[in-house]
């Protein structure tokens, strides 16, 4: 988050026949860690953003709401504290695909980039999921707890079957040291892009960054952790 393993060599971009579902979540939310396991596991879905994506900088009053892409495939809805979301999505921003010059603590107030729009977004999400049982919720840091018991449950949301040997294939894959290695000597192919670093010589640009629960602490000032503390203690529509 690999030598490059058997499901991976010959990644192509799934016929709708093949597709399973989607996953949807805020940018830098963990979906190319989680990607990179179901891909491993043969598991086909379609990755989008749903109007969060940093290149379209939408604001939080123009953002989609969920059920623009709700109704016709299962959706996977990944998501992550807010505050490393917004950690990781400023060196993206800035480092990876060029779309932003101001501090972290700018990144972390902008309406299009910053935390408010994660929160909204997300909790529209959440509440969109309420009753429903075409949506499977899925956290980061329930993925850091216990990945297998994760992708176990996503398979059996998508009725595929959990092969013991298959799950610790796609683990490994999904290894962050794996990941890393992998990123840095261009073993991604397949993910074109997606999985390079922006330099190579500033781990800071790297897609696989720092994989860190709660690494937000080590960016923000008091100040802008108290911001952070303020935004999300609202009920956000």
């Amino acid at each position: 988050m690999q030598q490059t393993p058997p499901a991976t060599e010959t990644l192509r971009k799934p016929l709708d026949s093949e597709v399973l579902g989607q996953c949807v979540s805020f940018p830098k939310s963990g979906r190319t860690w989680l990607r990179v396991m179901l891909d491993e596991l043969a598991v086909n879905l379609r990755y989008v953003h749903a109007g969060g994506a940093h290149q379209n900088a939408l604001p939080v009053d123009r953002l989609p709401q969920p059920g623009m892409f709700l109704g016709k495939l299962k959706t996977v809805f990944l998501h992550r504290d807010p505050r490393d979301v917004v950690v990781s999505g400023y060196f993206q921003a800035t480092k990876r695909i060029g779309v932003y010059n101001g501090t972290i603590s700018d990144f972390l107030r902008d309406p299009a980039h910053g935390l408010l729009k994660v929160v909204v977004y997300n909790r529209r999400w959440l509440r969109a999921a309420e009753n429903r049982d075409d949506i499977c919720v899925v956290t980061y840091e329930g993925m850091h707890a216990d990945v297998g018991a994760e992708l176990r449950r996503i398979l059996h949301f998508f009725g595929q079957p959990a092969d013991p040997e298959k799950l610790k294939n796609a683990i490994e894959a999904g290894r962050f040291e794996t990941m890393k290695e992998a990123e840095a000597r261009g073993q991604y192919e397949q993910y074109g892009k997606r999985l390079r670093p922006g330099q190579v010589d500033d781990p800071e640009s790297f897609k696989v960054r720092r994989g860190k629960v709660g690494g937000y602490v080590d960016y923000f000032s008091a100040e802008d952790i108290a911001f952070c503390d303020e935004v999300m203690a609202q009920d956000w529509a």
